[in-house]
């Protein structure tokens, strides 16, 4: 995701901590294009340290996850925890995180300095994503460019824990190429005053950026190349839902990471985090959440009078999702029977945004998945799913270019490219799924036989949004007057592809 950021304005001072050297794990770097660049190149003394970067004890160690990370926890953040980081509402009503504090370039490379990278030649402002501020690393030692990755801190700890312990166990259990974590921090107790990620650059170019040049073969091949990757992720399932701290084979599923949980005031509300045993324990947190927010919004303006515009419209808008909360909560039961089992329900991880913007492509083909923070190992029937670059509306017909327009530069009409796109992701989608059951029929039988549970989600997570509050209460009717759960059409929001 790409986000606006205002100029930051202060940093903090705070004693240098270097998190143990062993705790070493894998993470990613930002692929999507930055809204602001800058540069500048840094001089120092060279560094003294002379321990290579690629020795196998860095590749193998793992984090060490929070003492609390599988506990079900509910506690209150502290301010302190979150200091750094303001939430802003932009013109259109949305909630958006911002930088309150400084980063110094030379704090930066004072960080990198202080760990085995050798010399460090040049340093460049990269990119700020939703959570981040991106650097470009060059090191004399190595010809390749690093990446420091330093995070707000949105889920404090946690966020990072559990990033660099998944990339850890994808680099040894997936079949594509992540980035290289050289060193990491999941606390503030540094110069920097924000947790931090070193890692490599994986080479490549957004398949946004490449889509419409790339031959319908090379896509063909791309999709195969993700399927094999999801029957992978099948093959090696968890128990639970929730977020993984460590890198070791079965790992345990602890306290949950996801936008959910932690947007805006949501991090500050003592809430269920995780891990959850089963579909319904997680959906009905959720749901707590949103109720919890809405009765908020309700006691803040019952002593209110009268309303402006904007309050009027906060009141019905967290009035109208009490009520649609109130219609999903009776089906969970229904929807999400037995899914509970000894040890948890089977779950396995799950990238819930392979966007264009997160495939990096080289000469046509895979060169790495990137934008690893909040994947969660999830339930079954939510992650045997299409990976979400081949989500779109179906075209069964090839467009004719004879029908289209041109553009005074004679090219073919915009239009004509989104119906050739449409097309095209039709017939990619046929392509993963005949894949996945040659690959894995298991995860065909899941994907097949979940399309209710999966427009439950749906409704589930877009419960508070006002576009779609409509069509999820004229599905909540079918679903409510339907004699049997498998007559229920599908949610009709136009986001499940």
């Amino acid at each position: 995701m790409t986000d606006e950021n205002k100029p930051l304005s202060q940093r903090r001072n705070i004693n240098l901590y270097v998190d143990n050297p062993q705790h070493v794990v894998s993470a990613h770097h930002t692929s999507k294009p930055p809204s602001h660049r800058a540069s500048c190149r840094l001089t120092s003394e060279p560094s003294t340290v002379n321990a290579s970067l690629h020795r196998p004890s860095r590749l193998v160690a793992m984090v060490s996850a929070p003492a609390d990370a599988g506990s079900r926890l509910r506690r209150s953040i502290t301010e302190s925890e979150l200091q750094g980081l303001n939430w802003e509402t932009t013109s259109l009503g949305l909630l958006q995180p911002k930088w309150a504090t400084e980063l110094d370039l030379k704090a930066v490379e004072e960080t990198i300095q202080s760990l085995n990278v050798g010399a460090v030649t040049n340093v460049r402002f990269l990119a700020r994503g939703a959570f981040n501020m991106v650097f470009e690393v060059q090191t004399a030692q190595n010809p390749e460019p690093l990446i420091l990755r330093v995070t707000l801190p949105v889920d404090p700890l946690y966020k990072t824990a559990s990033e660099v312990a998944t990339l850890n166990w994808l680099r040894q259990h997936a079949n594509i190429p992540v980035p290289m974590v050289i060193d990491h921090d999941s606390s503030r107790r540094n110069i920097l005053g924000f947790e931090w990620i070193l890692m490599s650059k994986l080479p490549g170019r957004p398949l946004a950026d490449e889509w419409r040049s790339l031959s319908y073969p090379a896509k063909k091949q791309l999709v195969r190349q993700l399927a094999e990757y999801s029957s992978t992720m099948f093959e090696n399932q968890l128990r639970g839902i929730g977020n993984i701290y460590t890198s070791e084979s079965s790992p345990e599923v602890g306290r949950i990471v996801s936008m959910h949980f932690f947007w805006g005031d949501r991090i500050r509300r003592v809430a269920h985090r995780g891990p959850f045993s089963s579909s319904t324990e997680w959906i009905h947190a959720r749901l707590a959440l949103v109720k919890d927010e809405c009765l908020s919004t309700l006691t803040k303006y019952s002593a209110t009078s009268p309303l402006d515009s904007d309050e009027e419209d906060d009141l019905e808008g967290a009035e109208r999702t009490l009520a649609i909360i109130e219609r999903l909560t009776p089906f969970i039961d229904r929807i999400f029977p037995c899914c509970g089992r000894e040890g948890g329900e089977p779950s396995m991880v799950f990238h819930d945004d392979l966007s264009r913007h997160n495939i990096l492509m080289v000469d046509g083909q895979l060169g790495g998945v990137v934008d690893w923070e909040c994947v969660s190992a999830l339930p079954l029937w939510r992650a045997c799913d299409f990976p979400s670059f081949l989500k779109a509306r179906r075209r069964d017909t090839h467009p004719d270019p004879k029908l289209y327009g041109r553009e005074a530069d004679g090219e073919l009409t915009e239009l004509y490219w989104d119906h050739l796109e449409e097309f095209e992701l039709t017939q990619l989608r046929q392509v993963f799924l005949s894949e996945m059951t040659r690959l894995s029929p298991g995860w065909v039988e899941v994907f097949n036989r979940s399309g209710l549970q999966r427009d439950f989600d749906t409704a589930v997570h877009h419960c508070d949004n006002e576009i779609l509050a409509r069509r999820i209460e004229l599905w909540l009717s079918d679903l409510e007057n339907a004699t049997s759960l498998s007559r229920v059409p599908n949610l009709p929001t136009g986001i499940n592809g």
